[in-house]
């Protein structure tokens, strides 16, 4: 007689659709269809007979599977407690046994993940729901492919040996060797460079043989290789002029004009070899008590014509914030008209849809200049976008589109009105026809081909897919591509997914993760369970509480508490403040010193820093002799899925983490849709770099550039800040903007506490009342001399 199973989701729905037929079937006894469903025995199958007349029938599956898992416990307990080297907890037994069609687990950061995708294959294979042979393990790269494979044959020996655990891409490549009788090759250059050197090349290519996108690559790399920021948003002045002290940003030619707008205006003038003068006074004296003397933003001294560039948006209506704006724009047209002089007029609207250009080209023709396009003029001032920065920009661009199978039309779509968008998708249309061309002609694929050409083979039937169980192991880092391929294995009837992730650890979009596909599974791949493992085996509990407290700000993520199994070893975060980031070195050499003197056994530290260059902050700390310390350098991205006794995150500076250094926003044309949350991604890296620790983390920063997230900390109370020789110098956070350190100011009525935000927020803090209200305030007034390391 077969055994009993899991009641799954379609077999619910199976149910469900046949529920009118009920009342005739239990009059005239089991009807024979009932056989089809993997119910296991006949009592099963009469159970889900009454089920359907009588009950709610996923009331009446929820039952039936909660004894079923108790039952499974029972017969299976040897196999749950031997098969991986500690006993599975009650979380990972049901994550075992909970053989549902769809299944996400929900897996905190040290929880095992890695033992119930062991456990799953284990207990297919057992119970003779699949074959060995009929188990994929998926993997996101050759790292965590190997080491599964290797955990599946330790554990399950050749059963474990005999399941297929690949990456995406290797899958992927052997499905297109199969369907179609020849496995095509990769270019070489795809794997040294991403395909750089290649791209270069058919950029090179396209330049001498089309004018027009000769002309429009020197555009856009001239003219529009910087992002302008949204409108109304007023950008940080970024250069000072020498001469006049004025603050704004600096053009090909050299002038510190006042917007990225007026760069752009510039810029595209240089471009074309027309003379002008920025703020060149006007030819009339019209200064009076009201008006200082007119300047218009640009004048071209060949014809006698003046340009005002208007910050106006479509609606021809100045920012709110822009007060006597349009008054001021009265007054400048009407000395125009009252003097009879020339006047081109750009806003902000015609200047970002384009048609402003083509208006000044126009004018200018009207009035004579003739246009000399020049991509190689001697630039005096800010150096233009690189050839090698567009080509790694346009290779980025090329990996998310072709990864999320957007065509150029759709691309054309997302581009909209924005003329700097939209020439770039047109130049990206032409690099990526030509790119294909030429790997269609040497019998080549790239990697994004490698996912959509086996999803294609796979959904059209041509490579049938004999796997009845695939594992996914980090859903959260799955892209569409990769999602899409999963998806279509999923159309062979019996396929079950099992898909391992945590949100909370989503740091790979810019390699084209898409997070949704983890948070909004079922709208993926149909109804699913979803089991959580919200028990740590690394982590303390205190160092749990602060880093999940710190990841939850973003609403958007999966709600879940984390318990810990592991000892708490006292305080398990704690920061320490340096005067210059010269200090790094021998301070951490201090503290790993300190550390090393009070350990009696072995114990391993992982430094973290944002990026590779933080190494060189700490150079000789990481390669000092310790007695009982093994110390290691990672970015906090190669970090992801190790951990170490003690970790120290570097750098947590303004700037540094969180990264300001954003990817243009074109990529946003081709990438899944952006986080509303700010810093969404960087929170996740950061509570990456925490949860890597076993037993306390430090984070080192420098006082005045306090990173915005170890602020955050301090404001909820959860850390302090030292000094380099144990004083307690924890800020007090702005009670006004709640996001900044307060400094101790001179003012006239004596000193008080004012927001480093200054001028952008005035929040103030009085130091009598502060310091009989508060023991922080204390701390930094006076200091605690209480020494400390890690612990």
């Amino acid at each position: 007689m077969e055994r009993p199973r899991w009641v799954d989701q379609e077999t619910i729905a199976a149910l469900e659709r046949i529920r009118p037929d009920v009342a005739a079937w239990l009059a005239a006894g089991t009807d024979p269809r009932f056989s089809a469903f993997p119910l296991g025995n006949r009592a099963d199958q009469r159970g889900a007979v009454d089920a359907c007349g009588t009950t709610d029938l996923p009331e009446w599956a929820a039952r039936r599977n909660e004894a079923f898992l108790e039952s499974e416990k029972d017969a299976l307990a040897d196999f749950f407690r031997t098969v991986e080297k500690s006993p599975l907890t009650e979380e990972q037994v049901r994550a075992t046994v909970c053989f549902d069609n769809r299944v996400r687990v929900v897996a905190a950061a040290g929880s095992g993940k890695t033992s119930t995708m062991v456990a799953r294959a284990g207990y297919a294979i057992r119970r003779k729901i699949a074959q060995p042979t009929e188990i994929l393990a998926l993997a996101f790269n050759r790292k965590a492919a190997g080491e599964l494979s290797e955990r599946l044959v330790s554990r399950l020996g050749d059963d474990g040996a005999s399941v297929a655990s690949s990456t995406f891409h290797s899958f992927g490549l052997r499905i297109i060797g199969e369907a179609t009788g020849r496995k095509p090759s990769l270019p070489d250059d795809l794997a040294t460079d991403n395909g750089i050197g290649r791209l270069s090349r058919v950029v090179d290519a396209l330049r001498g043989q089309d004018p027009a996108f000769r002309r429009e690559w020197d555009l856009f790399r001239l003219v529009f290789g910087r992002q302008l920021p949204d409108p109304g948003d007023e950008a940080e002045p970024e250069k000072v002029d020498r001469r006049t002290g004025a603050q704004g940003f600096e053009t090909l030619a050299g002038e510190i004009v006042k917007s990225q707008e007026e760069v752009m205006i510039a810029n595209w003038l240089f471009f074309n070899g027309v003379c002008y003068e920025y703020e060149r006074p006007y030819a009339f004296d019209v200064a009076d008590a009201h008006h200082r003397q007119y300047q218009p933003d640009f004048c071209y001294p060949d014809i006698d014509i003046w340009h005002e560039h208007w910050a106006l948006g479509p609606d021809g209506v100045p920012p709110p914030h822009f007060e006597g704006y349009a008054e001021s724009m009265a007054w400048r047209r009407q000395t125009h008209a009252r003097y009879g002089t020339g006047l081109i007029e750009t806003t902000s609207a015609t200047i970002r849809d384009g048609s402003g250009f083509d208006h000044l080209e126009r004018e200018l023709r009207r009035h004579g200049i003739e246009l000399e396009e020049d991509p190689y003029r001697e630039a005096a001032g800010e150096p233009p976008i690189t050839d090698r920065a567009m080509i790694t920009l346009m290779r980025s661009f090329m990996s998310h589109a072709k990864g999320n199978r957007l065509s150029p039309d759709e691309l054309t779509q997302r581009a909209g009105h924005e003329l700097r968008a939209r020439l770039f998708v047109r130049l990206y249309t032409a690099v990526v026809a030509e790119w294909d061309r030429q790997l269609r002609a040497a019998g080549q694929i790239d990697f994004e081909d490698m996912l959509n050409l086996a999803t294609d083979y796979v959904d059209s039937g041509r490579w049938a897919s004999s796997y009845r169980v695939v594992m996914v192991d980090e859903m959260q880092d799955t892209s569409a591509a990769r999602a899409g391929l999963v998806r279509a294995l999923l159309k062979t009837k019996g396929t079950y997914l099992y898909a391992v992730g945590d949100d909370w650890q989503s740091i790979n979009r810019f390699a084209g993760s898409d997070l949704s596909v983890m948070t909004g599974f079922d709208n993926w791949f149909g109804a699913a369970s979803t089991i959580w493992l919200d028990r740590t085996f690394r982590s303390p509990q205190s160092l749990c509480d602060i880093a999940g407290g710190f990841v939850t700000r973003n609403p958007g993520q999966i709600r879940k508490q984390i318990g810990s199994s592991a000892p708490d070893y006292g305080e398990t975060v704690f920061a320490v403040s340096v005067d210059n980031r010269a200090d790094y070195d021998s301070v951490l050499r201090q503290q790993l010193a300190g550390l090393d003197a009070q350990l009696t056994a072995p114990a391993t530290v992982l430094l973290l820093g944002r990026y590779t260059r933080s190494r060189d902050d700490v150079r000789s700390a990481l390669h000092a002799k310790h007695a009982h310390l093994k110390v290691e350098f990672n970015t906090v991205h190669a970090s992801k899925g190790k951990e170490a006794d003690y970790v120290v995150v570097l750098g947590l500076e303004i700037r540094g983490f969180p990264s300001t250094v954003e990817d243009d926003p074109l990529l946003q044309l081709a990438m899944a849709a952006p986080e509303s949350h700010p810093y969404a991604e960087e929170r996740r890296l950061f509570y990456v770099a925490l949860t890597r620790a076993r037993r306390s983390v430090l984070l080192l920063t420098r006082t005045g550039h306090e990173s915005p997230f170890l602020l955050e900390l301090v404001r909820d109370h959860t850390i302090s800040v030292r000094s380099s020789n144990g004083t307690d110098i924890t800020p007090v956070i702005c009670p006004k903007c709640e996001k900044r350190a307060m400094r101790r100011r001179k003012g006239r009525h004596g000193d008080f506490l004012g927001c480093t935000g200054y001028p952008l927020c005035t929040g103030t803090l009085n130091l009598t009342a502060r310091r009989a209200s508060s023991g922080t305030a204390q701390d930094l007034l006076r200091g605690s001399h209480a020494s400390r390391t890690l612990p």
